[in-house]
């Protein structure tokens, strides 16, 4: 099951970026491309459009299994492509 969630959510992923790149600033479209994992493009994907968000609302929005999301979110927060303030709520850093 998990195999097959994974590849379903890398297909989701790549399918959105090309779509999403005519609509987003280039500098997001090129964020987008250094990002490997597919739960990470999804999340970030997603804050990029209904951004700010608690981590349970991007759990609940994308089907996502706490660990996935935590460990998702981690990376992006390391790499300076999404920030967390004071009220637990997720952004997409400024670019």
């Amino acid at each position: 099951m998990e195999g097959e969630w994974s590849i379903l959510v890398e297909s989701l992923a790549e399918a959105l970026v090309p779509a999403l790149s005519v609509k987003l600033r280039r500098a997001h479209y090129e964020r987008i491309l250094t990002i490997r994992a597919p739960s990470e493009k999804l999340i970030y994907l997603h804050l990029v459009k209904t951004q700010p968000q608690t981590f349970v609302a991007i759990r609940q929005a994308l089907g996502l299994g706490r660990m996935t999301v935590d460990r998702a979110l981690k990376n992006l927060l390391v790499r300076g492509y999404v920030s967390q303030d004071d009220r637990y709520l997720y952004w997409v850093s400024k670019v």
